[in-house]
Formats: C-alpha cells, sequence, structure tokens
C-alpha cells in the first residue's frame, strides 16, 4: 500500500489509497473477464438501463482475482483491526460498456461496515464515481487504485463516455 488519502464529506469519510498490484495482474484479470463475457455468471443483480450492474462470478474463473481481494482484505482488516477471516466480505464485478452508467444507490442493509471499489480498467473519460451527501464528490477512477467509503452513503457512477469497457470490483465488508 502506497499513499492512502482519507477526506470527509459531511461527517461521513472516504478513502483513496493505491494498491501495490502488478499492472499485468489488472490486465490478466481484465483479459480473462473480455472472455467470459458472453457466459453464464454465477448471479447478476440490479437490472438497470439495460444491464446487470453487479456481476457475481467464482474467484476460480479468474485466479489473479485471488491476490487482489486478499490485498483489499488485508488493507480493510489493518482499517477496521480485525483479521480478514474475522469479518464478512462479499465482491462483485461492475463491467460498464460505453454509454453504461451505475444508478445512484446505497450499501446500507445494516451488516456492513465499509464498502468500495477497486479499479481494473479505466479507459479515459469512462465515468466518475459519485458521492452524495449534503454535497457531491465527484472522483476520477485510476486503475490499481481503491476508494472506501461508508455504505450509508448514496453513491453512483456517470456515464462511460469511452469506446472500451470499464472494469471494476465492488465490494463490501462487515
Amino acid at each position: 500500500m502506497n499513499t492512502i488519502v482519507t477526506h470527509f464529506i459531511d461527517n461521513q469519510t472516504y478513502q483513496q489509497s493505491r494498491l501495490l498490484v502488478k499492472d499485468d495482474i489488472n490486465k490478466s484479470i481484465y483479459a480473462n473477464y473480455l472472455q467470459l463475457q458472453n457466459s453464464e455468471f454465477e448471479k447478476q443483480s440490479h437490472f438497470f438501463h439495460g444491464r446487470y450492474e453487479n456481476i457475481y462470478i467464482n474467484e476460480q474463473l479468474i485466479p489473479e482475482l485471488k491476490q487482489v481481494l486478499e490485498k483489499i482484505k488485508a488493507h480493510i482488516g489493518n482499517l477496521i483491526q480485525q483479521e480478514p477471516d474475522q469479518f464478512k466480505f462479499g465482491f462483485w464485478l461492475n463491467a460498464m460498456e460505453p454509454g453504461h452508467v451505475t444508478t445512484r444507490h446505497n450499501h446500507d442493509d445494516d451488516d456492513e461496515s465499509i464498502s468500495g471499489v477497486y479499479y481494473i480498467h479505466v479507459p479515459e473519460n469512462s465515468g466518475k464515481l459519485r458521492l452524495f451527501s449534503d454535497k457531491t464528490v465527484e472522483i476520477s477512477p485510476e486503475e490499481g487504485c481503491m476508494v472506501l467509503f461508508s455504505p450509508r452513503l448514496d453513491h453512483d457512477v456517470s456515464i462511460n463516455n469511452s469506446k472500451e469497457l470499464r472494469l471494476s470490483i465492488g465490494f463490501n465488508a462487515g
């Protein structure tokens, strides 16, 4: 982990950091996803604007996912001072084709402590993460970066104006 920046938005915090993951791991995850994208996934949910926003995948289908997920869990464990096997962790992929958005929502189901996103493939102009409270914060995504935030914060992703698919990992821990 290198630079960790914590910000405040109306008594809520969000944190941006870069995971120390080799670029070739993200490239491999992206390439493997592209090969699988027309497959039947374990589960898909949140069908809005003609697409499923959440794609649940068995991490064994893309073995490199395990390395990234372990780093995410270790970072969260340090933050909440618990070993990764002591808290619940769930993840999904968010694949945004050109023209797609992610609808405004939150993850406040009373069983999460932290929500977040890790960026695998981010073409230029492929949408910004927006966190909403009394004010709106826009975060420009970067490959290899992670944003953690309160599950109670409403958020969405603006339109993917690129010509490529954008791929990220969404997750909750608690």
